[in-house]
């Protein structure tokens, strides 16, 4: 026997996961995924800490910013906590896994594991604690997790340091000295800002608090991000050379990240397990078995964003240039911060050219602390160089709820927010944040109509974490109608990297299905639900490529919250055609991926459980009466995308044991169809139009013409294949639709 504590598994309860299994879950059940996301954090952070120990740094050591860390927790329990699930968090520390195991790249090791101290100050802001240490910076910024960007003047590119103070909620950040002696020093209050404005528009902390429970979550099974859409992990292993797709897969760290977690205060360092036993497996994450976890309860969205502080921002020391101040990305943001035509910001009470609440360059000075480190002495930047903002705040995408205002970070500045890599800042402009809090309001506003409760494809704003936005910092080009790109990580709990749709109702849609990834990945987090080799042979209906089993998991659930929107949808005139064919189509594809899983994927106990749970769901949905025509455009395209994609992917030969063959020239292929079946066509003109209108007879003329052209049009010979079937469907037509890649076409036959 040992007297050493023994860690309490975590078991889930029947009823929570009964709503989970169904593709829903209650604020409960969600709260629960969180305390487990939790635990799994500080057991990943202690590997990453144990790693981390003897590298050599210029910053403060590990174990100095650690007891740092802890003594801030102790002193606000529930912030600190908040900061630990933040996103970002999770983020960075799958990121330096897979560095310190060799399987991702960046710059110096020491700059990125110096994110730590930046937790460490941040959370001295948030607990209002005095805290001086040494931190990093890149290209002179030093990015506070979902508070904002500060940036230090007089500071050269590329990774430099400099010395962080805290006291009382304010920031001080003085870098080494320059050619001159002097040394850069900054100081602020930091505090986030909402999309449509700044600064005093600022929410401030336990203002912006709502009484629900709070969520992490995403999609891949470990410390990677997921693939499109989210399903499923990367591989662990060097990363593939050449260009990512717009969305990209990544995988667990599979190295064995169990010891024991990092000691903290009982009320931050234990994961709860009081939750009462059920059949559900015991999960692989385990807690310590003292310490009771704080209470998720009555945090919002907003929770790790906001430091309860004012918006202030002061600079005292060198400041290289006079001219304007401008962003990273956009000059318009300067004159919404209030930046004068000297560079500048005007308070009345200190006159012209005063920076509001700025310390005197030589009380500055005096106050602060020497920084001893490696890093060369900081160089003045070209006196030409325009000087970015100081201090550039997180934005929030806000909303009202019975128990006050909730922020979500719309997060375009933290270099951990994207699913993969770091990246730099990609700051929106004030217009291009604005519209997306339009287009937020209308997605709350579409989220609400369907009321509360647990079902499937009904979604609290609140429990998102982070919106990140994607591919655009502008207003124009105009954006599209649907989302092109949406994505998750497991790493990311509840964050989403989705671009701007110009359709309230597409935002909607897409924040449901995001958010059943982050459930359906927590789960995976703690216990495995099938057993998959990861070999990519099976069809999903809303992909290009074939799958593996976790893919199709991952998009089966997805797609059945998605269905749930949709069927919510059926009774708002203005939505009633869409949703007729959405809730058609998505419910006839995710009941043909479920019926996979369960007769082709060697499934766990929790995980039968779970899949069944979803075919419970469906099967009850396949008995709702649709419109006819919707209901005809939702199964032809579904034929459509299933056909193509066999002539596209299968070869025509199956391999000796009857496995599907795929050809070597496949990739990837558009699918508009999709879309375009949701409604029908007023004046149809193409043989796609023609057969969404219900006139099958003039598309398989339009589809032979095509082939007559070119017989090896694989969208073409999809079409006269479906059309065929329509007009004829017997078993002569049967044949092809199932093996259409045998198919040798006779258009004119």
């Amino acid at each position: 026997m040992t007297s050493e504590p023994r860690p309490a598994p975590f078991r889930v309860p029947d009823r929570l996961f009964a709503e989970l299994a169904a593709g829903g879950g209650s604020a409960e059940a969600v709260a629960f995924l969180e305390r487990g996301e939790r635990a799994r954090r500080l057991l990943l952070l202690r590997t990453l800490l144990d790693r981390l120990a003897e590298l050599p740094t210029p910053l403060t050591p590990v174990a100095d910013a650690w007891a740092m860390f802890k003594g801030a927790a102790e002193r606000a329990p529930e912030a600190v906590d908040r900061l630990l699930l933040a996103p970002t968090t999770g983020g960075w520390i799958a990121h330096m896994l897979r560095r310190v195991h060799g399987t991702a790249t960046g710059p110096p090791l020491w700059v990125e594991a110096g994110r730590l101290n930046v937790l460490v100050i941040t959370a001295a802001l948030h607990a209002g604690t005095g805290t001086s240490l040494t931190v990093p910076l890149t290209d002179g910024g030093l990015q506070l997790p979902h508070l904002g960007l500060l940036h230090l003047p007089a500071t050269p590119p590329g990774p430099t340091v400099a010395r962080a103070t805290t006291r009382a909620g304010e920031l001080t950040l003085t870098g080494p000295p320059g050619h001159d002696g002097t040394r850069p020093t900054v100081t602020c209050r930091p505090t986030t800002a909402p999309a449509d404005g700044w600064g005093a528009g600022g929410l401030r902390g336990e203002g912006t608090r709502a009484e629900i429970p709070r969520v992490e979550g995403s999609r891949a099974q470990g410390p990677g991000p997921a693939g499109p859409r989210g399903e499923g992990p990367r591989p662990a292993g060097p990363r593939p050379a050449g260009p990512r797709p717009g969305m990209r897969p990544a995988g667990p760290i599979r190295d064995g990240c169990t010891p024991g977690p990092p000691t903290l205060p009982a009320s931050v360092g234990a994961a709860a397990s009081g939750a009462a036993p059920a059949s559900g497996a015991p999960a692989s994450a385990s807690a310590p078995a003292s310490g009771a976890a704080p209470s998720f309860s009555g945090a919002s969205a907003s929770g790790a964003a906001s430091a309860g502080v004012s918006v202030s921002w002061a600079v005292a020391g060198p400041t290289p240039g006079s001219g304007a101040v401008a962003s990273r990305k956009t000059g318009s943001a300067a004159a919404s911060a209030g930046a004068s035509a000297s560079g500048a910001v005007a308070d009345p009470a200190r006159g012209p050219g005063a920076v509001p609440g700025a310390t005197p360059a030589s009380d500055a000075a005096s106050a602060a602390t020497p920084v001893s480190t490696a890093v060369p002495a900081a160089t003045p930047a070209p006196a030409a160089a325009p000087t970015p903002i100081p201090w550039l705040p997180l934005r929030t995408l806000t909303h009202a709820t019975p128990a006050g205002p909730v922020a979500i970070p719309l997060d375009d500045l933290d270099p951990y927010r994207d699913l993969d890599d770091p990246v730099p800042p990609g700051r929106l402009d004030d217009d291009e944040a604005a519209e997306w809090q339009r287009v937020f309001d209308g997605a709350v506003g579409i989220l609400a109509r369907a009321g509360g409760g647990q079902g499937p494809g009904r979604l609290d704003p609140a429990l998102i974490r982070a919106v990140v936005p994607c591919g655009r910092t502008a207003l124009t080009p105009p954006a599209p109608a649907a989302v092109a790109v949406s994505a998750s990580s497991g790493d990311s709990f509840g964050a989403m990297l989705i671009s701007r749709p110009g359709s309230p109702l597409a935002l909607a849609e897409t924040l449901v299905h995001e958010f059943q990834h982050s459930k359906l990945a927590a789960l995976l987090h703690l216990f495995p639900l099938l057993d998959d080799d990861r070999e990519e042979r099976f069809y999903a209906p809303w992909r290009a490529d074939p799958r593996h089993l976790t893919g199709l998991l991952h998009g089966a659930y997805a797609f059945t919250g998605v269905t749930g929107f949709w069927r919510d949808r059926l009774g708002e005139p203005e939505h009633a055609e869409a949703a007729a064919y959405h809730f058609a189509l998505r419910r006839l594809q995710s009941r043909l991926v479920v019926r996979t899983l369960l007769t082709s994927a060697r499934l766990t106990a929790p995980g039968h459980r779970l899949v069944e749970g979803l075919a419970r769901t469906l099967d009850g949905w396949l008995r709702v009466p649709v419109d006819p025509a919707a209901l005809f455009r939702a199964r032809t395209a579904a034929s459509l995308h299933r056909t193509q994609w066999r002539l596209r992917n299968v070869a025509a030969s199956a391999g000796p044991d009857g496995v599907l063959r795929f050809r070597p020239d496949r990739g990837f292929w558009p699918d508009p169809r999709t879309h375009a079946f949701a409604t029908r066509p007023a004046a149809p003109r193409t043989p796609d139009e023609h057969l969404a209108a219900g006139d099958p007879a003039t598309a398989l003329d339009g589809y032979a013409e095509d082939l007559a052209r070119d017989p090896a049009d694989p969208r073409a010979l999809s079409g006269w294949i479906v059309a065929r079937a329509a007009l004829d469907p017997g078993h002569a037509t049967r044949r092809p639709l199932a093996r259409p890649e045998l198919l040798q076409p006779r258009p004119g036959g």
